[in-house]
């Protein structure tokens, strides 16, 4: 559940990103969308189990990356300049360097109903500076989308699904297995049977 709050001031991310949490509000989580502060209502146990796991395999394989890249939760993710307006908050995100390169989200069943709000999310967060993968991990079942950074600038898109699945994030060349992703998270076995790519 998101809700806008009603704030006095068109906010900018830098001022956004410099300013506690807390003084906002009693919410778990909160993001800056064209210049207003959205709450976000805390997760549940699956959403947390999923990024567990997540950070475990992530934490795993990155800990002394020769680039410097490092997993991290809860950290901002801000669009090129023309979009300063805009501050989102990924559940967790490869930075190498300076910029945020790959960036996760843990798809809940109401944000697949709400596909307008996810969809302009995930465009945001293709505009972030850096950005090369946005990975969807699917609450409800072993199944994630991933879209890639093109040379071209489009962006591909693939699905995968099943007990024997692999993640493979190109732009940091590691590889997560679906299971050990989904390793704490309480879920059926079945998949979604989509598979395919596209670009847009």
């Amino acid at each position: 559940m998101t809700v806008a709050l009603r704030t006095p001031d068109h906010w900018t991310a830098e001022t956004f990103l410099a300013t506690d949490q807390h003084a906002f509000g009693d919410a778990w989580r909160y993001e800056l969308v064209d210049g207003h502060i959205v709450a976000h209502a805390a997760p549940t146990p699956e959403h947390g189990a999923i990024l567990a796991g997540l950070t475990t395999a992530l934490g795993t394989r990155l800990r002394g990356n020769p680039d410097g890249c490092r997993p991290e939760s809860g950290s901002g993710a801000v669009p090129r300049s023309a979009q300063r307006a805009t501050a989102r908050i990924p559940d967790a995100l490869i930075r190498c360097g300076e910029h945020p390169r790959v960036m996760f989200e843990v798809i809940s069943p109401s944000e697949l109903r709400n596909w307008t709000a996810r969809d302009a999310k995930r465009r945001d967060l293709q505009a972030v500076e850096g950005a090369q993968e946005i990975v969807e991990l699917y609450q409800a079942e072993r199944a994630c989308h991933i879209y890639r950074r093109q040379p071209d600038g489009l962006w591909s898109f693939e699905a995968h699904n099943g007990p024997g699945a692999v993640l493979h994030l190109h732009s940091v060349a590691l590889a997560l297995p679906l299971e050990e992703i989904y390793a704490f998270a309480d879920l059926p076995d079945a998949g979604n049977p989509a598979e395919g790519s596209r670009q847009e």
